[in-house]
């Protein structure tokens, strides 16, 4: 039986995975602890998200996470917690069930974001937000067109061809996705072993349609160390002089 209500506008909750170890990254904390000047990774992803036209967020964290508790987040919402599995997709259930626990109906929005992009910028989301009013599809994505020259290579680093980049798209967070929609793919996820690399490849891999949204070359995610140096100068020179 569908909890759907035809008078019910859908919410919209937004949901961060910030259960990583960060053992390939190489630092002794987890990468979302790492500090940008004043505040933390995980801190500023969260602030980016501290809007009117989300509900709700909830914060996925490892089992045994030690370092959150000792952060002082600053949200506007009420602010839920679960613990992460050993995969991502673990960890976006987790989340989605805590969603679901708290009163999440089928045509609400779950609202997924990286707890590495401290440097989304709220044009980025409300546009996003914006296109959730108005799509026909189950889920919507951030992602920029791919804009620099292509190489297919050998694991030897030999390169095989240049591909065609035109139609290409880099995905970024925030991916938004109808709530009962969602749950359906991660079931489908963990019964036929899937292999995804974010929550709108389930979707395509089952046949449901994702719409892209453009975004900014800003939303970078945190990956290799020299990234912080270059995070804080958006920050500082882009995200915080934001309206």
């Amino acid at each position: 039986m569908s909890n759907h209500q035809s008078h019910h506008h859908p919410k919209i909750h937004a949901l961060i995975v910030a259960a990583g170890k960060g053992s390939r990254f190489g630092a002794a904390v987890p990468k979302q602890y790492l500090r940008l000047a004043d505040r933390t990774v995980l801190e500023e992803s969260i602030e980016r998200l501290n809007v009117d036209g989300i509900d709700d967020l909830t914060l996925v964290l490892a089992g045994g996470d030690e370092y959150a508790s000792e952060l002082d987040f600053e949200f506007s919402h009420p602010i839920r917690h679960a613990v992460g599995g050993a995969e991502r997709w673990q960890s976006v259930h987790s989340g989605v069930q805590a969603i679901r626990e708290h009163g999440g109906l089928d045509d609400d929005w779950v609202v997924i974001h990286d707890a590495a992009r401290p440097c989304l910028p709220k044009v980025d989301l409300a546009r996003l937000l914006d296109t959730l009013e108005s799509t026909s599809h189950d889920g919507v994505i951030l992602a920029t067109p791919v804009v620099d020259t292509l190489k297919l290579a050998t694991n030897e680093q030999d390169i095989i061809k240049t591909v065609d980049r035109s139609g290409l798209w880099q995905a970024q967070t925030p991916q938004a996705f109808r709530l009962n929609k969602l749950e359906w793919v991660l079931s489908q996820i963990a019964k036929d072993n899937l292999m995804i690399t974010d929550e709108a490849s389930g979707f395509e891999m089952l046949g449901l349609g994702v719409q892209i949204v453009q975004g900014s070359k800003l939303n970078m995610k945190l990956t290799y160390a020299e990234d912080l140096s270059l995070m804080e100068l958006i920050l500082q020179n882009f995200i915080k002089n934001e309206c």
